[in-house]
């Protein structure tokens, strides 16, 4: 339906910007549960069955460090779904890593 006021371009480019808005939003919830739900399962199974169900703390500290690793991703993924984020992530590892400011191509010299 057209909004009064707007051209059909654009409300289609704003319907594209928030279609991926919502793909990357999907996308990081998604990461979320992947790499926090094996801890809370495991919190719910222990704080259900007790001293009963033993689990080695190796498997615990596992079982944090995935979760803990969803922190890592979010910039990552942000960075491969958002122009914008990926060149500002590009330049504050220029201005953490100086010695490798040199080692960052622009896209026109990957081909």
């Amino acid at each position: 339906m057209l909004r009064l006021g707007t051209s059909i371009r654009q409300q289609s480019k704003s319907w594209r910007a928030e279609h991926k808005a919502a793909r990357t939003l999907g996308i990081i919830m998604g990461a979320f549960l992947l790499c926090w739900l094996p801890f809370f399962l495991w919190y719910l199974t222990t704080t259900l069955c007790g001293e009963a169900c033993y689990c080695p703390d190796t498997v615990v500290s596992v079982l944090f460090w995935i979760g803990y690793f969803n922190s890592a991703l979010n910039p990552l993924i942000y960075a491969y779904f958002n122009r914008d984020f990926r060149e500002a992530f590009k330049d504050t590892l220029k201005s953490a890593l100086p010695c490798c400011a040199g080692c960052w191509k622009t896209p026109s010299e990957f081909v």
